[in-house]
């Protein structure tokens, strides 16, 4: 039988915004530790820090024990990042590091601190696994030659938030949590955060020459981020309103779905010499009716709140960035807000970090070239019109794969 302490384990792990630093178990020997394609260090020593690094980047390291011939006798992979404090970001999951670590013994996860989460859910595969204080989750069942996707969740008191003005924004949700039959002062005043990270199996990821990847060389990636409301027909918010009800769109999820309130379409074309991004916008009709349903007039909101820009382009990722902010025509409300940035790198890994209000619907669905069906990514149900308010907590979102 094995013996487990024989075997390389990750054993410490650090990141700052420009470093890295992680040492792993005394085997003996020489180690090969690997970034992504490149040797960054050989040598006894069972430890590396990696310094220079930028920030809110993604890395992906191999560490292997050698013999004496210098062929590979164990291995173990670990994709991580550096921090991002640089920038005064709304978004805490923007500033930390997720990291995941792949050895033959287990599936581990770690993430950065978020000030005043207690618990974290952690499930696999959508089903709940463990509930943890820890900022981290080992994984012992998971088979060698399957797939998973682990949902992180937590929630967080407002006051506690990054946001501008979090105290008085924390007072209001819960005025509006004391006056909204259908929420609580806890709900309102409480944000919401998601990590999802998708890890490929250990016996590909972990071989001697991992099996070609099916993506052509230089894939095409497709997103799509749609709002809806999935009722037919709806109450106003405002019982005083002229506009006693709204059309909604009247569906489920749905990537191809026809009725939306807003969606965002984009295309990025990754190449040697550079990547051309295409993209698309469109407002659905908002429809009033009176308070005998029938209908009183229409319109159609302006685009002009959706924004997209490349941030960044380099040998290693490109960056997007996408902001969204758009009303009701037909009468005064908080606009549908939401905020996405992009990262997608050219070894074929994405980490793609979201904020939005908590309603409407929100979905989020990304393909590449070689995919004939879209893939959810994010998924978040409308808890009411008036949730859209600005002094309700949002919810926050991070999706990474390591495949």
């Amino acid at each position: 039988m094995d013996n487990l302490s024989n075997h390389l384990e990750l054993e410490r792990l650090e990141q700052t915004d420009t470093t890295i630093h992680f040492a792993w178990t005394q085997t003996g020997g020489t180690y090969r530790v690997k970034r992504d394609d490149k040797t960054v260090y050989t040598g006894t020593d069972n430890f590396f820090k990696d310094e220079n690094l930028q920030r809110g980047e993604l890395y992906t390291y191999t560490i292997e024990h050698l013999d004496t011939d210098g062929k590979t006798v164990e291995r173990i992979k670990m994709q991580t990042g550096t921090e991002n404090h640089e920038d005064d970001f709304i978004n805490r999951l923007q500033q930390i590091a997720v990291s995941t670590i792949l050895s033959r013994s287990k599936i581990a996860l770690a993430w950065g601190d978020i000030e005043g989460v207690g618990d974290f859910e952690i499930y696999r595969d959508g089903e709940l696994i463990e509930t943890t204080s820890k900022n981290q989750f080992t994984d012992r069942d998971a088979a060698m030659d399957q797939s998973y996707t682990y949902w992180i969740r937590g929630k967080r008191p407002l006051e506690k938030s990054e946001e501008n003005f979090k105290t008085e924004k924390s007072a209001a949700a819960r005025v509006f949590g004391l006056l909204n039959q259908k929420s609580s002062q806890e709900q309102a005043a409480e944000e919401e955060f998601w990590i999802t990270k998708k890890v490929g199996s250990r016996a590909r990821l972990l071989a001697e020459k991992e099996p070609p990847k099916d993506d052509v060389e230089y894939p095409v990636w497709y997103f799509r981020y749609s709002t809806f409301l999935p009722q037919r027909i709806l109450a106003s918010p405002n019982p005083l309103s002229p506009n006693r009800y709204f059309s909604g769109d009247g569906r489920d999820f749905d990537p191809e779905g026809k009725s939306y309130r807003t969606q965002v379409n984009f295309s990025l074309q990754l190449s040697e010499s550079g990547a051309v991004l295409e993209y698309d916008k469109d407002v659905g009709t908002s429809i009033a009716y009176n308070w005998r349903k029938k209908f009183r007039k229409a319109d159609v909101a302006s685009a002009e709140g959706i924004v997209m820009e490349k941030i960044k382009e380099d040998d290693h990722k490109i960056l997007i960035s996408l902001r969204h902010s758009v009303g009701n025509p037909l009468t005064t409300s908080p606009n549908i807000d939401y905020e996405i940035s992009a990262n997608f790198y050219r070894d074929g890994y994405y980490d793609i970090i979201g904020i939005h209000d908590q309603s409407p619907n929100h979905e989020v669905y990304l393909k590449n070239s070689q995919d004939a069906e879209w893939e959810q990514i994010h998924e978040a149900e409308s808890k009411g019109l008036a949730w859209m308010s600005d002094a309700i907590a949002s919810q926050y979102w991070r999706i990474s794969n390591f495949e």
